[in-house]
Order: C-alpha cells, then sequence, then structure tokens
C-alpha cells in the first residue's frame, strides 16, 4: 500500500479503495478501515488535514491485526512541525556558503537561536548512507570555495544533495517521498 500521496484527495480515494488492500503489518487484506483525519497544527491557524489513518481492524468477526497505519501527503515530514520544502530550503542555503544560523532563519523566517537546525543536521547525517546509498557513492565535490572552512559532514551534505536535486527534482522531499515510500528524514 502506498504512504505518500500527492494530495489529500489522492488519500481519500486510497481509503475508498481499501477492500482488496492488505495489511502492511499482517499482510491480510479485507480488514482495513478508514479511521480518520491525521492533522498538523499550523502556526496562527487552524489544524490542517495532511493525512488519514487506516486501521486493520479485528472488530466485529475481522481478523485484522488491530494496528493503524498513516496516509501522507509527499510533502509533510512525520513528526516535525516544518514541511519538508523548508529542511531543503534550509540544507540548499548551507549548500550556498551561509552559516548554520543564517540558512536557518531563512528558511524559517524564525529569530530564535537555531537549535532545531543543528537537530535536522545530525538527522540528515542518519540518513547520509541511504542517500548515498542511491547513487553508489558520488563522489564529493572538490570545489575549493565550498571546502574552505567547512566541516566534512556539510561538503558531504553539498554532494549529496546536489545529486539528489538532479535525480528527483523540486521539490525535492516531496518528489523523494512519492517515488521512493519512504520518508524523508
Amino acid at each position: 500500500m502506498q504512504i505518500y500521496h500527492p494530495n489529500i484527495q489522492a488519500i481519500q480515494q486510497q481509503t475508498m479503495q481499501l477492500d482488496h488492500a492488505s495489511c502492511v503489518h499482517c499482510k491480510k487484506s479485507q480488514q482495513l478501515i478508514s479511521h480518520g483525519f491525521v492533522r498538523k497544527k499550523r502556526t496562527g491557524g487552524e489544524p490542517e488535514s495532511v493525512g488519514k489513518r487506516v486501521f486493520c481492524s479485528n472488530r466485529n468477526n475481522r481478523t485484522g491485526c488491530g494496528r493503524t497505519m498513516q496516509l501522507y501527503i509527499d510533502s509533510i515530514l512525520r513528526y516535525l512541525h516544518r514541511s519538508g520544502h523548508v529542511i531543503v530550503e534550509f540544507v540548499l542555503a548551507l549548500n550556498a556558503g551561509q552559516t548554520i544560523q543564517n540558512a536557518y532563519h531563512r528558511a524559517t523566517g524564525c529569530e530564535v537561536p537555531a537549535r532545531q537546525a543543528y537537530r535536522w543536521l545530525h538527522r540528515l547525517a542518519m540518513q547520509m548512507s541511504y542517500y548515498r546509498s542511491l547513487f553508489h557513492q558520488p563522489p564529493l565535490d572538490d570545489k575549493p570555495n565550498m571546502t574552505l572552512n567547512r566541516p566534512v559532514r556539510l561538503i558531504t551534505l553539498h554532494s549529496t544533495f546536489t545529486l539528489l536535486i538532479q535525480q528527483f527534482g523540486q521539490p525535492l522531499c516531496s518528489a523523494y517521498q512519492w517515488q521512493l515510500q519512504r520518508s524523508f528524514l
């Protein structure tokens, strides 16, 4: 079953056709039931629907496993307040040579300290081996203007994201999650 979809209407359509879909946990079919929307609170606004829950029913003579799964819009990063394009914009600002603080401010528009940016960098570093395995270890860029006074992880991030954008295009997060059906972070 597809987890990431281009919009909420596509998710709604998927959940209306659950009769022959099988659960990703127990692999049983004809047990899935639409179970409500997943909403995210937006700054200064009402919660927005970003996905739907699907329940593998173990009630009313059904033999499912009782677990739920969530279907998401492909631009949404699960468990993060910010959407995927903000993370990509942050990385692109870093690739342009900005400091971490300036790149965070440019991507988010927040004046607060960039503590969250370091968490993002840590999560990106945890995914780096998977990103690079998609291209069978792309070579690092040897541009002298980028490598002066830059940490190795930022140099690696730069070369990897350059190839990710070439492969998936923009918007990177949405295209990545849609094509691979895997979370970007």
